[in-house]
């Protein structure tokens, strides 16, 4: 699936099955799991014909914002006209960014406005510490 800069994908974390019926997900720590939509920030030009692309996961959990942790209200979020994920206020966890293979995006959902782009931006910059 090709992947744009500000768009709004649902994506979940690959899973490795460690034993018949039990699964052992991929992550650690405060890694987030599960299914939930991710904001594709690498450049376009950056990830042109490759199928792994820069991402920032969300969350509905508001009580987790704060200056690296991008609160965002619903009204951000522009919505594909025929996506039927319904978007809530939430925060852009840019603490957990993470690469991911685009060929396991299930779907576009929509795209970030541009001063939510800019938002998430500045959250990247702070974790990164970019001046």
């Amino acid at each position: 699936m090709d992947v744009v800069h500000g768009g709004l994908y649902l994506y979940e974390p690959p899973q490795v099955p460690k034993s018949g019926e039990d699964v052992r997900f991929v992550a650690s720590g405060q890694e987030q799991l599960g299914l939930r939509p991710y904001i594709i920030m690498s450049r376009d030009l950056i990830q042109k014909g490759k199928t792994t692309a820069v991402a920032v996961p969300f969350t509905t959990k508001v009580h987790k914002a704060n200056s690296y942790r991008i609160a965002l209200p619903a009204g951000e979020f522009i919505k594909d006209f025929d996506a039927t994920w319904d978007f809530a206020d939430s925060v852009a966890l840019c603490d957990n960014v993470r690469v991911i293979d685009t060929t396991r995006i299930i779907k576009r959902i929509g795209r970030l406005s541009d001063n939510g782009i800019f938002a998430v931006q500045l959250g990247l910059t702070f974790v990164f510490g970019i001046r």
